[in-house]
């Protein structure tokens, strides 16, 4: 991860407050320093005549500072080592956090927030942040930190893409600071058409579809392996759709990992399909994860 600290997007929330606790847990385990942002909207009103009018900014700040001034305080109070920054943030949340992970190794939210920041994990705000966010960005459930039927297990979906791969670093590296163990999952399927003048074959060798997916799976976990030869990990192919795979997964993992969208014919994680689907529907925190040169490739788009 490049980035010299972790920053956690705050609004009060119960998932808001899961976020923080898991970032300050991610910050100590890394080694890095916590920034907490609480983003406000501009407080605009539209008059009748059309003129805006910003309405109580100082009230409304003053109410956020205090608001995070106190998530601090609890941060701190179970984690007295860390370096933890703080501030309130006016703009637009979106820009605002897009901003902070310009020079984050990773960005922490919530599953469910209040206000703007509200349904993250099912609308447009999620997916513009998972999409464009150049680190790591990570979601939390709201009843997270309640949670004690979990195992100390990394899933990590695969689709034998170099975006996968990413992906697969992040879920050793996560498993290796936490010892727990690791599970690469590749969903595989049938033949089927992915887009215009595709032809689906009429006959088809089911067994040697499984075992070309076992080639790939084994193909890219086989130099993560090597480099983390302390971490537990086990191979899981599932025949049938990857959100399905990944989201039951998530039932008793405690960290589900997925590269933001997947190319080739493998294509099972692609975000606004596989990734959203997992993101609106896992029941443990979510890691979407990018490449450096899919950051670049989308900044020069």
């Amino acid at each position: 991860m490049s980035g010299d600290r972790m920053v956690v997007g705050y609004d009060g929330s119960p998932a808001g407050a899961a976020a923080a606790e898991w970032a300050a847990v991610a910050a100590e385990r890394w080694g890095r320093p916590l920034r907490v942002v609480h983003a406000i909207p501009w407080p605009i009103v539209r008059t009748a005549s059309g003129t805006a009018t910003v309405v109580g900014l100082e009230q409304i700040r003053g109410v956020a500072e205090r608001l995070l001034d106190k998530s601090c305080r609890d941060i701190r109070a179970g984690h007295p080592g860390l370096v933890i920054e703080a501030e309130v943030v006016v703009g637009d949340p979106v820009a605002v956090l897009v901003g902070e992970a310009a020079e984050a190794s990773m960005l922490v939210l919530g599953s469910r927030g209040l206000g703007e920041l509200r349904d993250l994990a099912a609308g447009s705000v999620m997916t513009h942040l998972a999409t464009h966010a150049p680190c790591p960005v990570v979601v939390v459930p709201a009843g997270w930190l309640e949670r004690t039927d979990v195992r100390d297990e990394i899933v990590v979906g695969v689709d034998g893409s170099e975006l996968s791969a990413a992906a697969i670093g992040f879920g050793f590296e996560y498993a290796e600071l936490t010892g727990g163990s690791l599970t690469a999952l590749l969903a595989w399927h049938d033949p089927q058409s992915i887009g215009p003048g595709d032809i689906v074959p009429a006959v088809y060798d089911v067994d040697a579809l499984e075992q070309d997916s076992a080639a790939v799976l084994g193909e890219a976990l086989a130099g993560q392996a090597v480099d983390h030869p302390d971490v537990k990990t086990t191979e899981k192919l599932v025949r049938g759709p990857a959100a399905n795979a990944l989201v039951d997964a998530s039932r008793t993992a405690r960290l589900l990992v997925v590269g933001s969208r997947g190319r080739g014919r493998f294509r099972g994680l692609l975000l606004g399909s596989v990734s959203r689907a997992v993101l609106n529907h896992a029941q443990c925190p979510v890691a979407v994860v990018r490449t450096t040169g899919e950051a670049k490739e989308q900044d020069n788009g």
